[in-house]
């Protein structure tokens, strides 16, 4: 079995409602799906979903970087030999770990699909046939408009990730309490200050992270204050997750290392893909180090990509963020991610276990809608 093509389409997408968080409001994702074919059949796909905070790709450079230097090098070869292909990729494409991500999940889909075998399978084989998810609420200046979003989310997970960082601090806390108000006691809350709070900052929340209940502060501070969050860390007040912090595997050997984190946010996208996603979760677990699987809010190829990353976790410390499908107007697979008891079930068919529908990929082709 050999590739015989590569291809990448720009997706035209957009979110149901405005989602904040750090400094960034987003309302539409330049997402790229990547199709690979071989010349005896079957198909992969991959996706890429480029976030500014993360990457300086962008829609149109992924497309061209799949079009003239992805697939010179796959076209010919056997996708069953992956780890080579990613190295000969790695000599090619540089700081473009959406991209990477993008055609390491689509190997994996296709050899999957060829064998007749869930990624999972490939990955070492899963944990779990379900994942528990949290819910996400964004930023809001409105502290009641954020505590109705979390009451309705409390309907459908049992942990629920804020954000702050954004406005003042006290405000911030204020918001945060105003959820703890609202949802009680039973539905566990953690927050994401993506970098956005000082040292000083940090000092002053932690008798209100106390208070409200939080169980878990994510990136409190940029990564160049690790000294401070290493300290926290030694403390055990409470939980810290590296997740800005973690964008190569070398960075999550930094974070084990240095004792910055609690847990490590594992992001496959960010970190250039499930194979680099696994070597960082390895290096984590080892070290006794928790693991969350993070996202950037895919459609449904990525995110079925992180549930079978999270069937082959020996263990997850905190739930999951992978219900990126279900913030999206458009869809690009026939099966949907559906919440039961605050759970996703992990895909079971041969390859991703998505059927990507081509014919809705190729209406919702940014080039031919613009």
């Amino acid at each position: 079995m050999k590739i015989h093509s590569v291809e990448a389409i720009p997706v035209a997408a957009s979110f149901k409602s405005t989602f904040r968080f750090g400094t960034t409001d987003r309302t539409a994702s330049p997402n790229v799906v990547v199709i690979i074919r071989t010349d005896e059949g079957p198909v992969g796909y991959g996706e890429a979903c480029p976030v500014p905070a993360f990457t300086s790709e962008t829609q149109k450079s992924i497309v061209e970087l799949v079009e003239g230097r992805v697939a010179p090098v796959l076209v010919g070869r056997d996708p069953e030999h992956r780890l080579p292909l990613l190295r000969d990729l790695g000599r090619v494409l540089k700081s473009a770990p959406f991209t990477t991500a993008a055609v390491d999940t689509a190997l994996l889909d296709l050899v999957g699909r060829a064998l007749g075998v869930p990624v999972y399978t490939l990955l070492g084989g899963a944990f779990r046939d379900r994942t528990e998810v949290h819910g996400s609420v964004g930023w809001d200046e409105d502290a009641a408009k954020v505590a109705d979003v979390a009451l309705e989310q409390a309907e459908t997970y049992r942990w629920l990730k804020l954000y702050a960082g954004r406005g003042d601090l006290d405000a911030d806390l204020d918001r945060l309490q105003a959820v703890r108000d609202a949802v009680g006691p039973d539905i566990r809350l953690f927050v994401d200050v993506n970098t956005m709070w000082t040292p000083s900052d940090l000092v002053r929340a932690l008798p209100r992270v106390a208070e409200i209940g939080l169980s878990l502060l994510e990136q409190p501070l940029p990564p160049a204050a690790a000294a401070y969050q290493r300290d926290l860390v030694g403390s055990l007040r409470v939980d810290i997750a590296a997740d800005e912090a973690v964008r190569t595997v070398a960075d999550a050997s930094t974070v084990v290392r240095e004792g910055s984190a609690t847990v490590i946010n594992l992001g496959h996208s960010k970190l250039g893909g499930p194979t680099a996603a696994l070597q960082a979760a390895q290096i984590a677990h080892a070290s006794g180090v928790g693991l969350m699987v993070g996202s950037v809010i895919e459609l449904g190829v990525a995110t079925a990509m992180g549930l079978h990353l999270a069937a082959a976790l020996p263990h997850l410390a905190y739930p999951s963020y992978l219900m990126g499908p279900l913030k999206y107007r458009q869809q690009i697979t026939d099966q949907q991610v559906e919440v039961v008891d605050g759970h996703i079930a992990v895909p079971e068919g041969p390859g991703l276990g998505f059927t990507v529908d081509e014919s809705e990929l190729r209406r919702l082709d940014a080039r031919t809608r613009a």
